[in-house]
């Protein structure tokens, strides 16, 4: 008997149904699966480097940096956006939480600001591993209680997780942060859905990359020099006993779409093989691993608006690199 691939063993069947579905049709094995088992690992070493980096050198670059920067210096506006007499108490729901820390400076602010308000915090993400750490991080450093939910963003609305924390003086507000979103492959269906799993009454931070012209020859530069990515974005592959050796990385800027693709090359003929069938790789075809879209503001505000929000509040960084929005859902 053949012993399981560590993939065949940490992913669902019906999770290596849509793996072999994606690369068939698409040539695509999507991120998300990267995040699972010691990919989670990968990805968590990975977030928290660059925040000792942001110690270090306030003026370093990078989707986490500018992150950090730009939430901590609005974060007083982001909250007087919110109707006070509603968010008394905080539901915070992390959509795609990643390890939890880009929370820090939301929790930070709560616990200086309203020491008295009860917060509960809810992780939402398809890794069993990430939600774990998230949970964990976060409930080490910060009095919070709440429920951490496993779902896949990508497959319709989650109303039946999100319906069970309304409560009274409880305000609902949904987070979008790590520059998640850029990841999503279809991104107006999916915000479409994150819309049909709110109230009208919540409100939802999503935050973004941004698109500087002068500086895209740099930005590809940077995805080759980053190690990292490739041992991320190889991770379920690897689960299930390809070589990354066996072929060598690609990252372009597609200008059509806005968005960075990381392809995987193999140098021969590859076979991955699921609980629910195998398929083959072929000599030379490149594999998608990721997508990174990098928006303008009139781009994300085209996706906002066709997926039925308004926007209550819109600030970017400075060098224009990132951009967050406070959204409400439109009637």
């Amino acid at each position: 008997m053949v012993a399981k691939t560590r993939g065949q063993r940490i992913y669902s069947l019906e999770e290596q149904k849509d793996m072999l579905y994606n690369l068939q049709k698409y040539n695509y094995m999507p991120l998300k699966y990267s995040y699972f088992d010691y990919g989670a690992q990968r990805w968590i070493r990975f977030a928290q480097r660059w925040l000792r980096i942001l110690k270090q050198d306030p003026g370093a670059r990078g989707i986490h940096v500018f992150e950090r920067v730009l939430l901590t210096e609005m974060i007083k506006s982001i909250f007087n956006s919110l109707p006070s007499h509603l968010y008394k108490n905080f539901n915070l729901i992390d959509l795609g939480c990643g390890d939890g820390s880009p929370m820090y400076p939301i929790l930070r602010y709560l616990q200086l600001t309203m020491p008295k308000a009860k917060i509960r915090y809810n992780p939402i993400d398809l890794s069993p591993d990430l939600l774990s750490a998230a949970s964990k991080n976060i409930s080490r450093d910060f009095k919070v209680f709440g429920k951490p939910s496993r779902w896949d963003l990508e497959s319709g609305s989650f109303s039946h997780i999100t319906k069970g924390l309304n409560a009274p003086n409880f305000g609902n507000l949904y987070l979008f942060l790590g520059a998640t979103f850029g990841n999503m492959y279809n991104q107006i269906q999916m915000l479409s859905d994150v819309k049909r799993s709110m109230l009208p009454c919540d409100y939802l931070l999503l935050a973004v990359e941004l698109v500087v012209e002068k500086e895209i020859g740099t930005m590809v530069r940077e995805y080759y020099d980053i190690r990292e990515i490739y041992d991320l974005t190889f991770s379920a592959l690897e689960s299930f006993g390809l070589k990354r050796s066996a072929g060598e990385f690609k990252i372009i800027f597609n200008r059509k779409a806005s968005q960075i693709e990381c392809y995987y090359v193999p140098d021969k003929e590859m076979n991955l093989v699921t609980l629910e069938g195998k398929t083959v790789l072929p000599k030379r075809e490149p594999v998608l691993l990721a997508i990174s879209t990098k928006y303008t503001v009139p781009m994300i505000t085209e996706i906002i608006e066709k997926a039925g929000f308004r926007i209550c509040l819109l600030t970017t960084s400075i060098g224009n690199n990132y951009a967050m929005a406070m959204l409400q859902p439109m009637k």
